[in-house]
C-alpha cells in the first residue's frame, strides 16, 4: 500500500463514523478520490481546516486495492475558498461546479483539464466574478470535457456552414441543423444566445462578464440531463439566491425613485 501524493480540489465532505470524514477530491493526476480522514472532526485535527469545501490542497494518502475509500495520511492547504461563505451567491455557484465535476468525472480517472476548469471557476469566484457567468460556463465546458457539445457553426446533417445568427438544435441527434434539415421538434436559439455560446468556448472565464440568455441555460441543462441522466441539486439554491437579489435590486431602485406626483382632481 504504497504513499501516494498529489494536488487536489476539495469538492465535498461529511462525517464517517464517530470522529472521521469522508473526503471528496479531485486529484489532477488521481481524478475523482474518496479518502477517509481519520479523527478529522476533532477541533484539533488540522486535516478539518485543510480540507474545508473547494479548497486547493496538495495531500498524500494511501489505496488498498479493492478498497472504494483511500486513507488521506496529510493535507497542506494551498488556497482557500473560505471568503466566499460571506456571499452566498458565490458559495452557492461553486456548489453547482463542484457537483459538475462529482457528475462529470469517474472515480480513478485521469481528469486534469476538469482539475483546470473548476479551480479556474473558483479563483474567479474568489476574485469578484458574476456567480451565474462562472456557474454557467462550468455547465457549458463540463459538457465540452465530456466530447457531447455539438458543432454550432456547422450543419449535423449535411456539414453545411451555418449563416450568423439564430440556431436550430435537433434534441434528436444532438445537432445542429440548416433550414432544410429542420426537425418537427427544433429547438431555436437566439442570436444572442448564439453569441453567449460562441464567446464561452472561445474565451477565459475572466472575459465572459454574464450569464446566457433563459433559452440557452434551458438547453445546456436538456443537453447535461440528456447525457448524464443526473440533476445537478444545487441549481436549485443558487436559483433562487440570484432570483432574491434580482428582486431585492428592483426594490431598491423602486424605493430610490422620484415619485410621481399626485393626480390633480379638482380640474
Amino acid at each position: 500500500m504504497p504513499l501516494r501524493r498529489d494536488e487536489a480540489l476539495v469538492l465535498a465532505r461529511y462525517p464517517f463514523r464517530e470522529r472521521d470524514l469522508v473526503v471528496v477530491l479531485l486529484g489532477r493526476a488521481s481524478g475523482q478520490l474518496r479518502a477517509v480522514a481519520r479523527r478529522a472532526r476533532s477541533l484539533r485535527s488540522s486535516l478539518a481546516t485543510a480540507t474545508e469545501p473547494l479548497a486547493h490542497v496538495r495531500v498524500s494518502f494511501f489505496e488498498r486495492a479493492g478498497s472504494e475509500l483511500a486513507t488521506l495520511d496529510e493535507a497542506v492547504m494551498v488556497r482557500s475558498a473560505f471568503d466566499l461563505a460571506a456571499r452566498p451567491a458565490a458559495w452557492a455557484a461553486g456548489q453547482v461546479v463542484a457537483e459538475l465535476a462529482l457528475v462529470y468525472c469517474p472515480p480513478g480517472q485521469r481528469a486534469e483539464p476538469a482539475f483546470r476548469l473548476v479551480e479556474r471557476c473558483v479563483s474567479c469566484l474568489l476574485g469578484g466574478h458574476d456567480p451565474a457567468a462562472v456557474a454557467w460556463y462550468a455547465e457549458l465546458w463540463f459538457l465540452r470535457l465530456g466530447g457531447v457539445f455539438p458543432e454550432i457553426d456547422r450543419c449535423g446533417a449535411c456539414g453545411a456552414e451555418l449563416a450568423a445568427g439564430a440556431r436550430l438544435f435537433d434534441p434528436a441527434e444532438k445537432r445542429f441543423t440548416c433550414a432544410a434539415h429542420r426537425p418537427a421538434a427544433a429547438v431555436r436559439l437566439s442570436a444572442a444566445g448564439v453569441d453567449w455560446v460562441r464567446a464561452a468556448s472561445r474565451r477565459p472565464l475572466e472575459r465572459v462578464g454574464h450569464a446566457p440568455p433563459e433559452d440557452v441555460s434551458g438547453w445546456l441543462v436538456a443537453l447535461r440531463e440528456g447525457f448524464t441522466e443526473r440533476p445537478i441539486r444545487s441549481w436549485s439554491y443558487l436559483t433562487r439566491l440570484l432570483g432574491e437579489g434580482a428582486a431585492a435590486a428592483r426594490d431598491e431602485s423602486t424605493a430610490g425613485a422620484t415619485p410621481a406626483p399626485p393626480c390633480d382632481r379638482t380640474r
